[in-house]
């Protein structure tokens, strides 16, 4: 096997006492201490000897991460992340009305019925203290990479206990001297996560908590807190102005969760044996959407889609979107789709530019199973992504299999007490007892109003859903002067100031 290829695998060479090296003319031998990553990119072949058994646990190991190596010893490199300890288990139930006849439910992971209707928000509370944090950093972000090392010293010093899980190598790099309890993994220790992380910290975009996601993609997925490195986005609730305080709710099971329902997908060949795409796995679990389109094929595609066993339509179109609630926001949006709230579980099958006037999307119950086959006689494959990843190319006769997965994404809620920067801008917003008419939101006199009853106020207090439409997408905002002014605009610059 050839040496770049191994280390780009992450193949681990711990178990060798020493290696030849054979480069050019030159050879050379070297024992696994002396290995460095040039070292490892100049050679051409490897010659590889098996140690003795007493010097076995004091070898070095060389594993690559991205787009980085580190040396780390055998026996981290043997063991890893199985050397850590379970995950705690956690309480969780419905917050609101649904909480009189839903008792709360003890676990280690934390799952939805298939076909439950509701999401909704649920509280949270852990069995024992949580210490296997997962830090989930935007790649070449050093904004995001400074914000994980200010994370870490915190947890450090407020949590000795925990033990920190990276990914990127750059961000390995530059913490592990400062952090002893830092731990990375490899892709084939990828499972492991599941088991292991008691909840995960995002820093960066959206994109960055649908790439935790894809850690997850056929397991349960821990509580996720995902921070804003600046800019604000549907699934990024706090500041990193406030991860202290979001850090302590969450650890101190005060935070509240919004289960995000995420599907689960399949392709199967014409005969409907189950095909395993790029991701080399039958089943993938996604947060966003799938979509089947016709990429660069200058003919549209025929898709027959099925919805539980039964023919709905042929599509002739550019292709066809399935999303969640969270996706329907995003790519599904933007071809056309509905906005749904993300406590509302639904699959939201929309088209893309189809070739029909017709063709609207449907909003299908969380019990549906659909298929989308690519038709016989389609002129063109479709090219298949996944939450924006490429999976590959189905062609005609091949369809995919998407249903409601069990495993959502637990995101933490933002409470009044980790509003960050924007918490004045936020305390501005109409109420039902504010005049929304009015350029500043003047409150009205409070006598014009009845007393208002408990049932008319929302139990999902931490919902920032329809803030969130109208900041983010100017929901039905008019061409009016300052109409399509963002109302955080001036603390966020202020925040961003400091």
């Amino acid at each position: 096997m050839g040496l770049t290829r191994g280390v780009r695998t992450g193949t681990p060479f711990g178990s060798f006492q020493s290696c030849t090296l054979a480069s050019g003319q030159s050879a050379g031998r070297i024992s696994a201490t002396q290995v460095t990553p040039g070292s490892w990119r100049r050679a051409g072949h490897l010659r590889l000897e098996r140690p003795s058994q007493q010097r076995h646990d004091s070898l070095m190991a060389a594993r690559c991460y991205g787009a980085g190596c580190r040396m780390m010893s055998s026996s981290t490199a043997a063991h890893g992340l199985e050397r850590l300890p379970d995950k705690v288990q956690v309480r969780t139930g419905p917050i609101g009305r649904l909480s009189k006849v839903l008792e709360p439910r003890t676990s280690d992971h934390i799952t939805t019925r298939v076909g439950s209707s509701f999401g909704g928000n649920h509280s949270l509370e852990w069995m024992h203290s949580p210490r296997n944090v997962l830090l989930v950093v935007k790649r070449g972000d050093q904004a995001a990479n400074a914000a994980a090392s200010k994370i870490a010293q915190y947890l450090k010093a407020l949590h000795p206990e925990s033990n920190l899980i990276v990914e990127d190598a750059d961000v390995f790099a530059q913490m592990q001297n400062r952090f002893p309890k830092l731990l990375s993994f490899s892709p084939a220790e990828k499972p492991l996560l599941a088991r292991k992380v008691d909840f995960i910290v995002t820093l960066g975009g959206d994109g960055t908590i649908l790439h935790a996601s894809s850690l997850f993609d056929d397991a349960p997925v821990p509580p996720v807190l995902s921070f804003s490195m600046g800019t604000l986005g549907f699934l990024l609730p706090f500041h990193i102005g406030a991860f202290e305080h979001a850090l302590q709710e969450l650890i101190s099971g005060k935070a509240s969760l919004l289960l995000r329902m995420r599907l689960q997908m399949s392709v199967h060949g014409p005969d409907g044996q189950e095909l395993p795409r790029r991701s080399h796995k039958q089943q993938v679990h996604l947060m966003n959407e799938v979509a089947l389109h016709r990429g660069r094929e200058p003919h549209l595609t025929m898709i027959d889609a099925f919805v539980d066993g039964r023919h709905l339509t042929q599509a002739i179109s550019d292709g066809l979107i399935i999303a969640t609630p969270t996706g329907s926001t995003a790519y599904s949006l933007s071809a056309g789709g509905p906005i749904v709230h993300p406590s509302a579980q639904s699959l939201v099958l929309t088209p893309i530019c189809p070739r029909s006037l017709s063709f609207r999307s449907v909003i299908l119950p969380s019990d549906s199973t659909v298929q989308l086959k690519i038709s016989k006689t389609s002129r063109s494959p479709a090219e298949l992504t996944v939450d924006g990843q490429d999976l590959g190319v189905l062609s005609p006769g091949e369809y995919l299999q998407v249903a409601m997965s069990p495993y959502p994404i637990p995101c933490v809620n933002r409470s009044s007490a980790t509003l960050g920067p924007h918490a004045a801008a936020r305390s501005k917003e109409p109420t039902l007892l504010d005049d929304a008419t009015e350029s500043n939101g003047a409150r009205r006199a409070q006598q014009e109003h009845r007393p208002l009853s408990s049932a008319s106020h929302s139990e999902r207090e931490d919902d920032d859903w329809v803030r969130d439409i109208n900041t983010l997408l100017k929901f039905n905002a008019s061409f009016g002067k300052g109409a399509l002014e963002n109302p955080l605009d001036d603390t966020a610059g202020a925040a961003m100031s400091k």
